[in-house]
């Protein structure tokens, strides 16, 4: 699998285009995805299941993620679970401060998928950052998005 995404960063030249690859259990499409050398830039990381996921799947695959996503900026927690709607969101424990403006990252879990996004906020207001990520990096989270979405009776 990892060999299959690598490949696919190797043949998407063209900077800020969408990028999509299948994956064992869903598929992961990046929005605006830029690659360089040695890391990848996006504005959001969506990933579809093949199958859709009770409250309880999705909030194994939130608990997943947690657990696994180690290695972005800052360290990733649970924030909130709206179980009448099936929603869970996780963001950054910690945002990256930089002067006046925080950072943060923030992933959003449903019956549908997972969405990964990067925010600045400065005050009460807030707009999109890129992510930026090492290609070894998006690999990994690529990969780690979809073992955590492996069902518990399969693990």
């Amino acid at each position: 699998m990892s060999q299959d995404i690598r490949q696919r960063l190797d043949s998407h030249v063209a900077p800020n285009r969408k990028f999509e690859t299948a994956l064992n259990q869903g598929k992961v499409t990046a929005t605006d995805l830029t690659v360089e050398k040695v890391g990848v830039s996006t504005r959001q990381i969506d990933y579809r299941f093949n199958e859709a996921k009770s409250h309880e799947g999705a909030s194994d695959v939130a608990e997943n993620l947690v657990r696994r996503v180690d290695y972005l900026l800052e360290p990733l927690a649970i924030i909130e679970r709206d179980p009448s709607e099936s929603k869970i969101q996780i963001r950054s424990q910690k945002p990256s401060s930089d002067g006046q403006a925080r950072r943060y990252y923030e992933v959003n879990i449903d019956s549908q998928g997972v969405s990964i996004e990067r925010y600045q906020a400065s005050g009460k207001s807030r707009e999109n950052d890129d992510i930026n990520l090492t290609r070894e990096s998006f690999e990994r989270l690529c990969r780690d998005l979809d073992e955590a979405a492996v069902p518990k009776d399969r693990k």
